[in-house]
């Protein structure tokens, strides 16, 4: 069962269904001279992208000739919308909803993999000892079609419980829903660090953390139509991909900065805790695994009642990320 919660999460969701062609990040800055401008668009706020956020913020993108703008789409719904009328390029987000897209005859393919595993933790009260205790419980997630909407099944499915034996809330953004937990309208929350350790100041805890469970979460996604015409701005884009996941962990404290800046959550010791989080998360390589998208086109699949394709490498190119690995 899924209930809606607060009225303030439906007005975000709707602001952001007009914003999602120009919703700009802090990091996004306008055009520059002899850069190629690139619009890319990412489902949520948080320390995830920060690879978006240093090469931004460190000069990454630019030095390998690109004006890349951060479009913050708000829900992972908007991201194919967003590719296929050219309000953004590229698109970064779960692979699941791209996946779905391409079943229904979409011409997309991924290009890079940042996040091979869910970013997302559970706090919850501290009556809720572990995942058995969220029988009967309210969990709030971002809504379907997110991360925590997936992570959420997948959660309860590895434990053995029966996703009907928990009460589903949709609460679109991160604030909202430690807001609603603070105010007992749900139990827990998944949702990517720093957010869930914010809430340890109001006594709740965390309860679990799903960085071992497999996901395409960091996918970034083209249209094959954009590849055919603009090869050359793809090889720089994952050549700079390239770069900025070596960064993270080679510059810890810019990192931390970054996430500091643009993740939703300003103080400093939650940064660092999040980035001690998210090395485990990273993907030290962006080549695009077969498995992980596999299992996407499995789920969409099996959403919409048909049979998967056995074959998924035709939705894959590697080609940019594999010469970019070749020149580093």
């Amino acid at each position: 069962m899924r209930r809606i919660v607060a009225a303030a999460a439906g007005v975000l969701l709707g602001g952001s269904i007009l914003a999602a062609c120009g919703n700009s990040s802090p990091s996004s800055s306008g055009g520059s001279a002899g850069l190629t401008t690139v619009k890319v668009g990412y489902t949520a706020v948080g320390a995830g992208y920060a690879d978006l956020y240093v090469g931004t913020l460190d000069g990454i993108f630019k030095k390998n000739g690109l004006n890349v703008q951060l479009d913050n789409l708000d829900n992972s719904s908007l991201l194919v919308p967003s590719l296929v009328s050219g309000s953004i390029q590229i698109g970064v987000g779960v692979a699941n909803n791209s996946a779905a897209a391409i079943l229904k005859g979409q011409q997309l393919k991924f290009i890079a993999l940042s996040e091979p595993v869910y970013n997302l933790q559970v706090w919850g009260k501290k009556d809720i000892a572990s995942v058995q205790d969220l029988v009967g419980k309210k969990v709030a997630v971002s809504g379907p079609g997110s991360e925590s909407f997936f992570g959420l099944q997948a959660l309860l499915a590895e434990h053995g419980i029966a996703a009907s034996r928990v009460t589903e809330v949709d609460v679109v953004n991160p604030q909202a829903q430690v807001a609603a937990m603070e105010s007992g309208s749900v139990d827990a929350i998944l949702t990517q660090p720093p957010n869930g350790s914010q809430t340890a100041a109001h006594g709740f805890h965390q309860i679990a953390s799903l960085a071992n469970l497999p996901f395409a979460l960091g996918t970034y996604t083209v249209t094959s139509s954009y590849i055919s015409q603009n090869s050359g701005v793809l090889k720089k884009f994952a050549k700079a991909e390239v770069e900025n996941l070596a960064f993270l962990r080679s510059h810890p404290a810019a990192t931390i900065a970054a996430i500091a800046k643009d993740s939703g959550v300003s103080s400093p010791a939650l940064a660092k805790q999040a980035y001690q989080f998210f090395l485990g998360v990273w993907a030290k390589d962006p080549t695009v695994a077969s498995g992980p998208i596999q299992a996407a086109f499995s789920a969409a699949a099996k959403k919409d009642g048909r049979p998967a394709p056995s074959d998924v490498s035709k939705y894959i190119d590697n080609s940019f990320v594999t010469a970019a690995n070749a020149s580093s």
